[in-house]
């Protein structure tokens, strides 16, 4: 029999307990039993309230299938989903959300496109952005400027509801680096695989703020993509820039013709501090990123792991 291990990082979503095991009864009920055991894991990221108390109590009340994992304080998402890949041994693994936006029901579609097509990993990709406008066209210049500078494999809409095989897995866990990013990874990998689309849920509350959005966004575009380069084409276009600039003032002396002006040198000192200031922002993010790996700190505490039959 083959085991599919569904991952679900959570922080502060005991309100969801029942929500979660709907969820989980509906991929059991939608696949043969005799052919597939469905567990959850659960990686309880720091919460404040009773999460892994809950789901504990609940799950065993229910006989459930599980295995939860409880940090001692938070490590992020990827941490999360990591620690859940190495403590649960499977065949198959999905990573879904527990705010409600991922859709369980599209898991066992997904388990037979893996099956089927002799692939290692799917995709869900989703159709649009259930969010305001600003935080739309934010995720798109994301999605945008990975591609153009690291990532091309990765669409707009891409999201951790992924399903992979162990390969993949066993893959990952080989991975050093402490700032992970699963779903870039996966994709880095670049195993055969394949997409499906679908319609985010609502989410009433969610814990993925806009400052872990924008960190999670540098933290990709700085590890998988070579933006550093990008200083050597912005000198090169502010020294050809220089250069005319240059030509042009020349002319304009030679020919009676200098126009001496305060806001002109302002503009130009504006943009030349702008520009390195931009410059030196990124290479500062580089350092962190470095001094991160030097350390080598581990991704993790885990404070307490339960298993449910």
């Amino acid at each position: 029999m083959k085991r599919l291990a569904v991952l679900v990082p959570a922080l502060n979503e005991s309100r969801r307990v029942e929500t979660l095991i709907a969820g989980l009864r509906s991929i059991q009920s939608a696949l043969p039993s005799s052919e597939v055991q469905v567990v959850l894991v659960l990686i309880d990221d720091g919460s404040r309230d009773d999460t892994f108390n809950v789901f504990e109590k609940k799950l065993s009340e229910e006989k459930i299938a599980a295995k939860l994992i409880r940090f001692v304080r938070n490590f992020g998402k990827d941490s999360a989903v990591f620690a859940g890949m190495q403590e649960m041994e499977a065949d198959f693994y999905v990573i879904i959300d527990a705010d409600g936006q991922t859709p369980f029901t599209l898991v066992p579609e997904m388990y037979r496109c893996i099956e089927k097509e002799n692939i290692e990993v799917v995709y869900a990709v989703k159709k649009q952005e259930p969010y305001h406008w600003l935080r739309r066209s934010l995720t798109a210049l994301f999605f945008f400027i990975v591609r153009k500078l690291g990532i091309r494999e990765l669409k707009k809409g891409s999201s951790d509801f992924i399903l992979f095989s162990r390969i993949v897995r066993d893959r990952i866990l080989l991975m050093q680096e402490n700032g992970i990013v699963v779903r870039n990874l996966v994709r880095w990998l670049g195993m055969a695989s394949r997409e499906i689309t679908f319609n985010p849920g609502e989410s009433d509350v969610t814990t993925f703020t806009f400052k872990k959005l924008f960190l999670l966004g540098i933290r990709s575009i700085i590890s998988f993509s070579h933006i550093l380069r990008i200083n050597f084409f912005i000198a090169l276009g502010y020294w050809i820039f220089s250069f005319f600039y240059g030509i042009l003032i020349l002319y304009n002396k030679f020919t009676g013709r200098i126009v001496v002006g305060l806001s002109t040198m302002t503009l130009l000192t504006l943009i030349s501090f702008g520009l390195m200031f931009f410059m030196i922002a990124i290479i500062g993010e580089y350092l962190i990123i470095f001094f991160e790996e030097i350390k080598n700190r581990p991704r993790f505490f885990i404070d307490r792991i339960r298993d449910i039959e």
